[in-house]
């Protein structure tokens, strides 16, 4: 991959882990995990308990991917982890996109 590519991926990695942990602390949604919905949440402390675990899950394997595909590309390749990170990687990106869906639909 290129190297934007790995820092971008892993920023955002690290950045979603450190929004689920400040949401839970502070029970309050983030533009994050509303996005453009401006309707009232029925149940914040639900939908946080809903999508914490799986967001911390999505930023954690965000971030490996990055750094694996940093390591890859500079210092020693990596070709079959690499093939299964990004198998992993998009496996998970689904599960989280239908996890929040479906988390958005029975809070909002």
């Amino acid at each position: 991959m290129i190297i934007i590519f790995d820092i971008v991926i892993f920023a955002y990695g690290v950045y979603v882990v450190y929004a689920a942990i400040n949401m839970k602390k502070t029970q309050q949604l983030t533009s994050f995990f509303t996005g453009r919905d401006n309707a009232p949440v029925r149940d914040v402390r639900g939908y946080i308990d809903a999508v914490y675990g799986k967001t911390i899950v999505m930023g954690s394997v965000a971030a490996v991917f990055g750094s694996v595909g940093f390591v890859n590309d500079y210092v020693t390749p990596l070709p079959i982890g690499m093939k299964a990170l990004m198998l992993l990687f998009l496996t998970v990106v689904i599960w989280f996109a239908v996890s929040m869906n479906r988390a958005k639909r029975q809070f909002w």
